[in-house]
């Protein structure tokens, strides 16, 4: 919860005298923790949460922040694209309410309007379903079935999606042909479901073991699992990426100095178990970091779990914020007559 990561992170801070910290999981949790560590001038590592808002937002804007995660711009924008690619035109937007569920899907249908602008929807007022867990996905079901959509986007995850997957397959066993699926996803979202989870669903991920191999990844693959008996999630890639990041950067400062160690961090270059070299933009702190994306299929027995087909591994730079756009979240020019919160990406002057 909100209010439980504001406790650990004072406690963190004040208490164990942490010199940095590294998460959080939801949007939500890293917005209230930002001022925190502002205050205390503690370097924090973003390698989960992701709203574009937490290193653009004038009022969150945080000189020790730094995101090595793909921001919801870049993955909304690849959702877009990729809805775009499959020529989706009547689609059913299902997403969780709060500040990373409603920046991705609008940057999902800003993207997707640029190039395809005659797509139809299911009403807005229903685009956003309750969190942190939705037990019951009667309705959303419902509607996806009476809407009759060519394609169902959603950025649900854990489990919510989980959740919402059984329960779709309990309705019907066919109900992800009938509907195919455009979703955020990852390695522990396919284990919990391991055969359940449907093939041919169209998921975007952040670091995907599988589709990412190289000989640092490869081997960090086998230690992990021999230690925890199980494949490393999305999440203890990029975890790792964000240790190893803020460690490189102390060492080459010489120093804990929050000041100093981000000096080291914005605009150098850094080896990522990623398999590619990403840099942290000196503007916004954000790394130019990759997304994955694909259709899920059978492992042939690899891993207890689906892997992707057709995948593609998009490079950051080809999915990242323009610095114009940027530049004009910055100045706060793109929350005029709308909630900043959520804010609308048709409000900023250069998205057209």
């Amino acid at each position: 919860t909100i209010p439980k990561a504001v406790a650990n992170s004072y406690q963190l801070i004040l208490q164990d005298q942490v010199v940095a910290l590294m998460g959080s999981v939801t949007s939500g949790q890293c917005a209230a923790e930002s001022p925190i560590v502002k205050q205390n001038k503690i370097v924090y590592i973003d390698s989960t949460c992701n709203s574009y808002q937490l290193t653009l937002e004038p009022d969150l804007v945080n000189p020790y922040w730094v995101s090595i995660v793909p921001n919801t711009f870049m993955e909304g924008t690849s959702a877009g694209a990729e809805a775009a690619k499959l020529g989706s035109k009547k689609i059913f937007v299902v997403s969780p309410n709060y500040l990373f569920g409603t920046s991705e899907t609008n940057a999902f249908v800003a993207a997707l309007a640029k190039k395809n602008p005659n797509v139809t929807y299911n009403d807005k007022s229903t685009w956003y379903v309750p969190f942190p867990t939705n037990p019951r996905w009667d309705s959303t079901i419902n509607a996806i079935q009476a809407f009759q959509p060519d394609l169902v986007y959603s950025n649900i995850f854990g489990q919510d999606q989980v959740n919402f997957v059984k329960q779709a397959l309990a309705v019907d066993a066919n109900f992800f042909t009938k509907y195919p699926v455009l979703t955020l996803s990852s390695i522990d979202d396919f284990s919990a479901l391991g055969a359940q989870y449907p093939v041919g669903m169209h998921v975007y991920m952040r670091s995907p073991f599988f589709q990412l191999s190289n000989p640092k990844l490869d081997a960090f693959v086998k230690t992990y699992k021999a230690k925890y008996n199980e494949f490393p999630s999305d999440w203890a890639v990029m975890d790792t990426d964000a240790l190893n990041l803020w460690a490189g950067a102390a060492n080459k400062a010489g120093t804990f100095d929050p000041d100093k160690v981000m000096a080291q961090i914005l605009g150098k270059g850094f080896a990522s178990l990623r398999g590619y070299t990403f840099t942290v933009r000196a503007k916004d702190h954000q790394a130019n970091v990759g997304e994955t994306i694909g259709t899920t299929a059978d492992s042939a027995g690899k891993y207890p779990f689906v892997i992707l087909k057709d995948a593609s591994n998009l490079k950051g730079d080809d999915i990242m914020m323009s610095t114009t756009l940027m530049q004009e979240m910055l100045d706060g020019k793109c929350e005029k007559g709308g909630d900043p919160k959520t804010a609308n990406f048709a409000l900023c002057p250069s998205w057209k």
